[in-house]
């Protein structure tokens, strides 16, 4: 019996790894398919990481304020897994508490763990509106895990729907590679790009909002909101895409053979993304204010001017040739195979923070885990740190 068994080799598996060979604990990482699998299969060809070098220190590589490609993500991660106990092509069946420790079935066999953690992550299962069943036929229909650029979907416009990074990514994308682009918007903050002379997401962390935990927020429905759209390297949001030539709807209705239609939401979901951006700047203002500190005044900021809306309440898409939609409307995970008593009535993992309720499990990865950062590179090494703490601590180590 192994002391640790990981689930999952992507980065949050391979932190846990780092954190656990740390420690000194024996143990062993399954991946259902290859390193880096949803990095090699669910990112577009121009994906960049949204956050500076600085802030993803598992990656190594790129400076403080590089943005990542996807490619250099997937090499870095591979450099991280080779040499180490990284088992791929290992898929977990089934987990389940056996005797003093844990019992995975894999399509490899049975492995037997003292500990586990499970690092797969809550974002890797594509979720599609009911909606798309009543498109027609001719339409070509893609998630944004299936987007790799422009040249890959056939002649004509493209109907992209969701707005949060993904959607305002791919439509930027698409409007560089000549696409006419049809942007059905979403709810969705936008964290301004620079202000008072750093970039804000500088200043955020210095802030403690990456360290936000559940129990910090006024309003516990902000953990199921999307994360705030950060571009990399760059500002990002719904005005400046309207300005570039993108249409811009509110949130799909109905659809009636050819004709989708579109609910009114569109300047409240414009206004939602203003709300948060003032909301950051206030933050950084207070931290200046509190210290001291002589920044410079606010820059004048693009994506702060007013675009004119008025949004078709419904679209033909044969008439305005629109021959491909994006869902751009997020991810879930799949923990079919834990045991069903670790699982809630939702099908997600029964947890406080990185513990599962049954001794010797833990999660990592997981959005809002513990913190607001819990599922992105910047949050996993810290989270990671604390559940190898604990698995030794279990182990009696």
């Amino acid at each position: 019996m192994i002391d640790c068994a990981v689930v999952g080799a992507g980065p949050a598996g391979l932190a846990a790894s780092l954190a656990l060979a740390g420690c000194e604990i024996d143990h062993v990482v399954l991946e259902r398919d290859r390193v880096a699998a949803t990095w090699r299969d669910q990112r577009w060809d121009s994906f960049r990481v949204n956050t500076a070098g600085w802030m993803n220190a598992i990656l190594g590589g790129p400076g403080r304020h590089a943005y990542a490609t996807g490619r250099e993500v997937i090499q870095r991660l591979g450099q991280l897994a080779a040499g180490g106990p990284v088992r791929e092509g290992v898929r977990v069946t089934r987990l389940a508490p056996a005797g003093d420790g844990w019992a995975m079935a894999t399509d490899d066999g049975q492995v037997r763990a003292r500990t586990v953690v499970v690092a797969t992550g809550d974002q890797n299962l594509p979720r599609v509106l009911p909606l798309a069943r009543r498109l027609p036929d001719r339409v070509a229909q893609l998630h944004a895990a299936d987007y790799r650029n422009p040249g890959r979907l056939p002649p004509g416009g493209v109907l992209v729907v969701g707005s949060a990074q993904s959607g305002c990514q791919i439509a930027e994308d698409l409007l560089a590679g000549g696409r006419r682009v049809v942007l059905a918007t979403s709810a969705v903050g936008r964290v301004p790009f620079r202000h008072r002379g750093r970039e804000t997401v500088d200043w955020l962390v210095e802030a403690g909002f990456m360290d936000q935990r559940p129990g910090d927020l006024p309003d516990p429905s902000v953990m199921g909101h999307p994360m705030p759209i950060i571009a990399p390297g760059r500002g990002l949001s719904l005005p400046a895409l309207a300005r570039a030539g993108a249409t811009l709807t509110g949130r799909p209705l109905a659809v009636d053979g050819e004709r989708v239609a579109f609910d009114d939401s569109l300047a409240a979901n414009v206004a939602a993304g203003d709300a948060f951006a003032a909301r950051a700047r206030a933050m950084v203002d207070e931290i200046i204010r509190r210290r001291g500190l002589d920044a410079p005044a606010a820059e004048l900021d693009e994506h702060d001017i007013p675009v004119r809306l008025d949004p078709p309440a419904a679209l033909d898409l044969r008439a305005e040739e629109i021959a491909s939609v994006v869902w751009c409307t997020g991810f879930t995970g799949d923990f079919s195979w834990l045991d069903p008593a670790l699982v809630d009535a939702g099908g997600q993992p029964r947890r406080t923070e990185a513990a599962a309720p049954a001794p010797g499990l833990w999660y990592l990865g997981l959005r809002w885990l513990r913190r607001r950062c819990s599922s992105i590179l910047f949050g996993f090494p810290g989270d990671a740190a604390l559940v190898a703490g604990a698995v030794r601590a279990h182990l009696g180590g």
